[in-house]
């Protein structure tokens, strides 16, 4: 009965996450689900080689200004991009089998947090963490989106549950798949590193034999860290295809400002992502939670969360799906802290009222969760999906296109060309092959371009001109 509904809960939250599964790459923060898109289509347009990953863009991606002309994007190990490309391989390039293999990946990592409850609480706990994490909202939305963060929780995820394993178990093969999913998890999201907080005051404060043996915890640290360093050290020697991160630790000096507190707190935590309600069950549970051992854990692997938020302050005020990490340890918190308060009653009524209030209390935070959320889902631009089908239509599969859209890629990718996401300095970018010049905004640039070299396409959505002699 119990993993008939572990099964149903997989299920379930599997259908949820098919929803608008064929919308374009338009929806909430296009930009990054895009050049992530195209990394994956690139692989098979111009050749898988992971080491040297290439978006659509020939704009500078560094914060030193470096030319890049190779279209370089070494930031995250492109595992993700990978499997997306090798089902691309066999099925022809849809962004739609992107999203599929991002909600198989995130369903995965559900059942590592079940596992991961289910061993150091109870199965009811489990279960009700299962179902929180399923039908979170912000949670739907984040785990079918075409981005490598869903792949970091869920690696993040199967190595906790490995950890608990190796620690209880004393096999070390599972010592190996922890660290062996470990490092995959730092090699998609370097951010992974803080979920080694929990992992090892785990393994220290639970002392069996094999956890101390310093030769084992040598060489799974090696296996955890050493690909990152790798890595890290090869996008190094790529400085023109790495994005600018500095600004992501304390951009604006805005660490425990006001407006640090309002955005991750108030904004993210409590409206977003734990819908109001279930907010005040985090809190009370993260209250409650290291006053027992085991739930302890949960405990430490929130604060090492919040710790990452306080490291990268700006780049989580900055960005809403940097706070996804949170969403596993928090809906375990919000399970511990439902069941302690049901225990509170005194005797069967009081238990199945306190029962009948929180469920109420917890299907408002979805509710009010999914208020915020069903946004995310919308298509921001339609003019630049139709803009897109036509240069792709129109134009060689070589040519070059200038698709402004203040520098984010999403227009770009939608003319499957590379190109640059930006206007200005047009001549320059001719000279470098530019051909085509596509917007959906009629502005002076476009005006002047239409007097210069004539359009091929106006319409009340968009424009198009062939750059070459003036006519």
């Amino acid at each position: 009965m119990k993993w008939l509904m572990v099964l149903l809960l997989l299920v379930l939250g599997i259908y949820l996450r098919t929803y608008r599964l064929n919308t374009p790459l338009g929806d909430w923060h296009s930009w990054r689900q895009a050049d992530t898109a195209a990394v994956a289509r690139n692989f098979i347009k111009d050749g898988f080689n992971p080491l040297y990953p290439q978006s659509d863009s020939l704009l500078a991606l560094n914060e030193y200004g470096l030319p890049n002309p190779n279209r370089y994007f070494i930031n995250e190990f492109p595992i993700y991009n990978s499997l997306v490309a090798l089902v691309y391989h066999f099925f022809g390039v849809n962004h739609v089998y992107a999203r599929i293999i991002s909600i198989a990946i995130s369903t995965l990592g559900a059942l590592a947090l079940y596992g991961i409850v289910a061993i150091l609480l109870t199965p009811r706990v489990a279960l009700l963490t299962l179902s929180l994490y399923q039908l979170n909202p912000y949670n739907i939305y984040y785990s079918r989106v075409v981005m490598p963060d869903p792949s970091f929780v869920t690696f993040s995820l199967i190595a906790i549950y490995f950890c608990l394993k190796w620690v209880n178990s004393g096999k070390l093969r599972d010592g190996i798949l922890m660290a062996i999913t470990f490092a995959i998890a730092t090699l998609i999201k370097p951010y992974a590193i803080f979920i080694s907080i929990p992992i090892i005051y785990y393994i220290f404060t639970h002392p069996t034999p094999h956890t101390r043996k310093y030769l084992h915890l040598f060489s799974l640290a090696v296996i955890s860290l050493l690909p990152l360093f790798l890595w890290r050290y090869h996008a190094s020697l790529h400085k023109e295809g790495s994005f600018a991160s500095s600004w992501l630790l304390n951009g604006d000096g805005i660490r425990f400002k006001g407006a640090f507190f309002r955005w991750i707190v108030y904004d993210r935590l409590s409206r977003l992502i734990f819908g109001t309600t279930g907010f005040v069950f985090f809190i009370f549970g993260y209250l409650v939670s290291h006053l027992r051992k085991n739930a302890s854990f949960f405990f430490v692997w929130t604060t090492a969360v919040l710790l990452y938020m306080i490291v990268f302050a700006k780049g989580n005020v900055n960005h809403d799906y940097y706070q996804l990490p949170i969403v596993a340890p928090g809906s375990a918190l919000i399970a511990y802290a439902s069941f302690y308060l049901i225990q509170l009653g005194k005797n069967t009524t009081q238990r199945i009222l306190n029962s009948v209030l929180i469920s109420g209390l917890l299907i408002l935070s979805l509710a009010l969760g999914w208020y915020e959320v069903r946004g995310y889902f919308n298509i921001n631009n339609n003019e630049m999906i139709k803009a897109g089908k036509a240069i792709d239509q129109l134009s060689p599969q070589d040519a070059l296109v200038i698709a402004p859209y203040q520098g984010d890629p999403a227009f770009l990718y939608q003319t499957n060309r590379h190109g640059w996401p930006i206007g200005g300095d047009i001549d320059n970018k001719i000279k470098s092959g530019a051909t085509y010049y596509v917007t959906t905004s009629f502005d002076n640039e476009f005006s002047e371009l239409k007097d210069r070299y004539g359009v091929v396409i106006q319409n009340n959505d968009f424009g198009i001109i062939k750059l070459g002699a003036p006519q």
